[in-house]
C-alpha cells in the first residue's frame, strides 16, 4: 500500500536505534537548514513541477517544516528529508552526507543484513549469504525480515528511492544492488536478523549474525564478474551484430567514443548484417551528444532529438554561498532566452534538426534495457522508441520517456547539519509519442526478466530472447 508523505514523517520522528552521541542541532538550526534547502530547490531546480503541482510540493514542505520540532541529529534530519526528496520523483537530485553523494552506507556500516538478495516482484531471493553460520543457501526465497514480510519492506523503502518519474523498474535494481544499506539506513540495525524463508511447501526460520560493511564488500568483489570493456561490437551469428554500450563517457586512456562508433557501424555494414542488438542494459548514461550521435546512425530521416532544455530561472541564486556551482554559470545566465515564463537553454546541438548518417544502419534493431538504463540511455531510448526504430527486449528503462532532469549540477551543503543536495539545472524534454506514458520508462516490446535461477546460473535470459528474435528476423 502506497504510504503518504506524512506518514514516513511520523514513521521517521519514531525510529528508533539513532546514535546518543551524535551532535544534536537546535529546532533554529535545523529550519535554517530547511529553509536554504527548499530555496535551493525553488530557485534552481528546474523539474520540482514535473510530476506534482505546485500545490502538492508546497504542502509537502509545510509538512516537512512542522515536523522540524524537536532537537535532531543530522542522521534523523537525513532521514525525514529523504521522502521529500523521493517526491520530486528525480532520480538525478540527490541528498547526502557532505562529500559522499553516491554512500548507500551514510551513517550504519556495522549490524548490517547479513544477505545479499535478489528481488522480483515483490519477493526476495537469497543470492549471497555473507554471515559466518551459513545457512540459508543461495536461491531460498526470503518471506519475512525481523517479522516484517517483505513486500512491506519493499513498500516502506520505495519511499526512500530516487527514481524519474512513475517508473518502476529502477525500484528492484536499486534494491538489488543497495538493499543492505537502505535496510540500515530507514528501517534500522540489529545484531542478528531472523529470516523466516520457503524450504519447499513449508516455512522455516533461522536467526543469522549482523555483519560489517567490510565483509559485504570483501564477499562482493569475490563474487564479481571480470571488468568488461564500455564498449564492444560482436557478431554472434551470421547477420547478426551485438553492438554493447556500457556507459556514454570514456575516462582516460579508453577508445575515443566517436571513433569506435564510426568504426562499429562500418563493421557492421561491410558485413551485411541485417540485425543489430543494442544492448544498453546497466547503462547510466554520461553526455548527452553520445546518444544524439548513436541515434544518428540509427535514424531513417532527419529527426529533432531533444524537444527543449528548460533551466528554472535565469537569475543567480540567493543561497549561491552555500553551494558548488559548474564553472562558468554567471556567464551562462545571459545565453538563457526566456518565452511565457519559461526558461530555455539553447545551446545544445541535439536541439537542431539533424540529418541521419549517409550510411546510417537500415537493418532490423534490437534495443536491450533494465532499470540502470537510465538518463542519456533513456533519452537514446526515447528517440529510438518515438522514431518506431526498435523492438525493445528486457525490462523498462530506469529513465522516463519523457525526459529527465539532468545536464549540470550545483551542489548546496547546508550550513549546520552539512547535509547537502545535488541538484540538475536543466530538464531535459524529448518527443514522446504513442501509447507508452511519458512518466513512465520505455517499456519493453518484449518482456523478459531473469529468475533466481537464471541470476545463480549466470545465464542471460534477455540475450537469448533477442538472438532468437534477431534470427527469425532473417527468415
Amino acid at each position: 500500500m502506497k504510504k503518504t508523505f506524512l506518514g514516513f514523517v511520523l514513521i521517521l520522528i519514531a525510529s528508533r536505534g539513532i546514535s546518543q552521541q551524535a551532535p544534536v542541532f537546535s529546532v533554529e538550526q535545523l529550519l535554517e537548514d530547511h529553509k536554504i534547502l527548499v530555496t535551493a530547490l525553488r530557485e534552481l531546480h528546474p523539474g520540482i513541477y514535473r510530476y506534482q503541482s505546485k500545490s502538492e510540493f508546497d504542502r509537502q514542505e509545510q509538512q516537512l517544516r512542522m515536523a522540524i520540532n524537536t532537537p535532531m541529529t543530522e542522521e534523523q534530519y537525513y532521514k525525514l528529508v529523504m521522502p521529500f526528496i523521493a517526491q520530486l520523483k528525480c532520480g538525478h537530485t540527490k541528498w547526502h552526507r557532505k562529500d559522499r553523494p553516491d554512500d548507500r552506507f551514510p551513517f550504519r556500516q556495522d549490524e548490517l543484513v547479513p544477505l545479499k538478495l535478489f528481488f522480483k516482484d515483490n519477493r526476495a531471493w537469497v543470492l549471497r549469504n555473507y554471515a559466518v553460520a551459513d545457512t540459508l543457501a543461495a536461491g531460498l526465497e526470503i518471506t519475512h525480515i525481523n517479522g516484517q514480510k517483505i513486500d512491506g519492506i519493499i513498500a516502506q523503502l520505495r519511499g526512500f528511492i530516487t527514481m524519474d518519474g512513475n517508473v518502476q523498474s529502477a525500484l528492484y535494481q536499486e534494491l538489488n544492488q543497495s538493499f543492505n544499506g537502505y535496510y540500515a539506513s530507514f528501517i534500522g540495525t540489529t545484531p542478528a536478523y531472523t529470516f523466516h524463508y520457503k524450504a519447499g511447501k513449508q516455512e522455516k526460520r533461522s536467526t543469522l549474525p549482523a555483519v560489517s560493511l567490510d565483509i559485504i564488500k570483501q564477499k562482493d568483489v569475490a563474487g564479481q564478474n571480470p571488468v568488461r570493456p564500455a564498449f564492444e561490437l560482436s557478431m554472434p551469428k551470421a547477420s547478426v551484430a551485438v553492438l554493447r554500450i556500457g556507459r556514454f563517457y570514456t575516462n582516460p586512456g579508453e577508445t575515443d567514443y566517436y571513433r569506435f562508433i564510426d568504426s562499429a557501424f562500418q563493421q557492421i555494414n561491410a558485413a551485411g548484417a541485417g540485425n543489430l542488438v543494442i544492448d544498453l542494459r546497466g547503462n547510466e548514461g554520461g553526455v548527452e551528444e553520445y546518444g544524439g550521435y548513436l541515434f544518428s546512425w540509427l535514424a531513417a530521416k532527419p529527426f529533432t532529438y531533444y524537444n527543449r532544455i528548460l533551466v528554472a530561472s535565469n537569475k543567480e541564486s540567493s543561497v549561491k554561498k552555500y553551494g558548488w556551482f559548474p564553472p562558468g554559470m554567471d556567464q551562462a545566465y545571459g545565453l538563457i532566452k526566456e518565452k511565457n515564463g519559461e526558461y530555455y537553454w539553447p545551446m545544445q546541438e541535439y536541439l537542431a534538426q539533424k540529418d541521419p548518417k549517409a550510411n546510417a544502419f537500415a537493418g532490423k534493431v534490437f534495443i536491450l534495457t533494465d532499470g540502470f538504463s537510465f538518463s542519456v540511455t533513456s533519452e537514446f531510448a526515447s528517440a529510438v522508441k518515438t522514431a518506431g526504430r526498435a523492438v525493445f527486449i528486457g525490462e523498462e528503462t530506469g529513465g522516463a520517456y519523457g525526459g529527465d532532469n539532468s545536464g549540470v549540477f550545483a551542489s548546496i551543503t547546508l550550513p549546520n547539519t552539512k547535509l547537502t543536495t545535488g541538484i540538475p539545472l536543466m530538464a531535459f524534454y524529448m518527443n514522446p509519442q504513442g501509447p507508452n506514458p511519458a512518466d513512465r520508462g520505455i517499456l519493453a516490446d518484449k518482456v523478459v526478466s531473469p529468475a533466481i535461477s537464471d541470476v545463480l546460473q549466470k545465464r542471460d535470459v534477455v540475450m537469448e530472447r533477442a538472438l532468437e528474435l534477431a534470427g527469425k528476423s532473417l527468415k
